[in-house]
């Protein structure tokens, strides 16, 4: 038997699904970093300024302007990429934080702390259906509460598909709309799965709960399993804190309810507003990944060998050495966890190649010294290398191929030159990837990297830029 929701009950939510979904990370860190560099226009020009990047994504140089009209709402109405005030459009704080942090799993845990229904993410006619309707929802803090009370009921054992997330949850206005608890939800779901009652599974049916689930596990809240539940993550209780203490609520809204048929037009005069409420409080750092925990799923994943693995356990363990001995240091710092990482395979790189004589010449350089690269190593040769360690965060592994040095950075690039190395290192739940620049001024003179001035240097490279390096010899 299928369950049914009752018909006076049933209300089913949606909102925008990018078209580059499954390339969702590549395309916000590249488009991130491209509109951060882009100064306020007015709102025509900066339309078209956005569609030119959007083109230069890869792939989409011959795609209509009717797709790249499409790509653009999605960036920036979904993901806030863009704020308004008055005639003048720029660059929104979200994408500023993830250009400058190289975080996407910070970059989704705002997102979908954020992600509400009714939303600036909708039109305005579908807004204003939503509050007609009564509904008022924040979909990420009830899945989260609804999974610790089953955590509660199973020992930590409870997941959530996404036909039980989108039935007992998503288009059910007992939840949406009358705020059933999460406690009866789970009853409900509890109770479904002993009668075992089936779900309409269909790519339509599903697939807005869905991506509100896949949004959650790329902000590292949920671990999607292979039996396709979501479990939480138990790792990262200080963000789950946040989430489900959170009462905020886009407040515009707030005077419609109540009203007899809202008007589209009041909706559409709250719509800059809501860009700015998005790109609102994002100073907190307990939205920042937490580095360790993930390089420690990769030291657990059964596919590392365990030479990988010893390798992943040492730097952890440097890691939180450095943490004790500098109380300053934080243990969710990406820039600080990947220099060490970068560190560590040095040593154990110049160690096989029989220099163990060297090692001590391999040292991480103080921030305060501002010398333009992160770590002074060495050569088998003995010769001197600097390198500056660009480092990323996502829960899948990305294809990025750009990054920005200081004039610092570049300076000491052009001094240096042969001397001098960009380490590009990536890190997912999956993997630790290395990708190395050596030289970039001299790349760039050859034509194999691009720069663009700004505060410094934007740089874009390709598979002939450098070379990847096994982060274990």
């Amino acid at each position: 038997m299928k369950y049914t929701i009752p018909e006076e009950y049933y209300y089913r939510l949606h909102h925008i699904r990018p078209r580059f979904k499954n390339d969702v990370e590549n395309v916000l860190i590249f488009m991130a970093t491209e509109i951060a560099k882009l100064q306020p226009d007015d709102r025509q020009s900066f339309k078209e300024k956005l569609n030119r990047i959007i083109k230069l994504y890869p792939g989409n140089s011959s795609k209509e302007i009717k797709t790249i009209n499409n790509w653009r709402t999605e960036i920036s109405s979904l993901f806030g990429l863009i704020e308004y005030v008055d005639s003048t459009a720029m660059a929104g704080r979200m994408s500023k934080l993830l250009a400058d942090n190289q975080d996407l799993i910070e970059f989704f845990r705002y997102f979908i702390f954020y992600f509400q229904y009714p939303g600036g993410h909708l039109k305005p006619k579908q807004t204003a259906e939503l509050i007609n309707a009564g509904i008022k929802f924040k979909p990420a803090s009830y899945i989260i509460q609804v999974l610790i009370e089953g955590q509660k009921r199973f020992n930590g054992k409870f997941g959530m598909s996404k036909g039980e997330a989108a039935h007992c949850i998503f288009n059910d206005l007992r939840v949406t709309r009358d705020s059933r608890t999460p406690s009866e939800t789970v009853d409900l779901i509890l109770e479904n799965r002993v009668n075992k009652i089936e779900y309409d599974q269909g790519g339509d049916i599903t697939r807005y709960a869905g991506d509100i689930l896949d949004y959650m596990e790329l902000a590292d809240l949920v671990k999607l399993k292979p039996n396709y539940k979501y479990y939480l993550n138990t790792a990262n209780l200080e963000t789950i804190q946040a989430f489900i203490t959170d009462t905020g609520f886009f407040e515009q809204y707030e005077q419609f309810y109540g009203q007899k048929n809202v008007s589209v037009q009041s909706i559409n005069e709250t719509q800059d507003d809501w860009f700015a409420y998005v790109n609102g409080q994002l100073k907190s750092s307990i939205f920042e990944a937490d580095v360790i925990s993930l390089i420690e799923e990769i030291g657990e994943n059964a596919e590392v060998g365990a030479q990988q693995s010893e390798f992943i356990y040492e730097v952890l363990r440097k890691i939180r050495e450095s943490v004790l001995a500098e109380s300053a240091l934080k243990t969710k710092e990406i820039g600080d966890v990947g220099e060490t990482v970068v560190l560590e395979h040095e040593k154990t790189k110049i160690t096989s190649l029989g220099r163990g004589d060297l090692v001590h010449l391999i040292l991480k350089i103080p921030n305060q010294f501002a010398v333009g690269y992160d770590i002074q190593s060495v050569r088998e040769s003995g010769d001197k290398k600097y390198i500056e360690v660009k480092t990323s965060i996502s829960r899948s592994k990305l294809a990025n191929t750009s990054f920005h040095m200081t004039t610092n950075e570049w300076s000491s690039a052009n001094t240096l030159q042969n001397s001098y190395y960009v380490y590009r290192l990536m890190i997912s739940k999956d993997d630790l990837s290395l990708f190395v620049i050596h030289n970039p001024v001299g790349k760039y003179k050859e034509d194999k990297v691009e720069m663009i001035p700004r505060d410094g240097a934007d740089i874009r490279y390709s598979k002939d830029s450098g070379f990847w390096e096994s982060l274990l010899i």
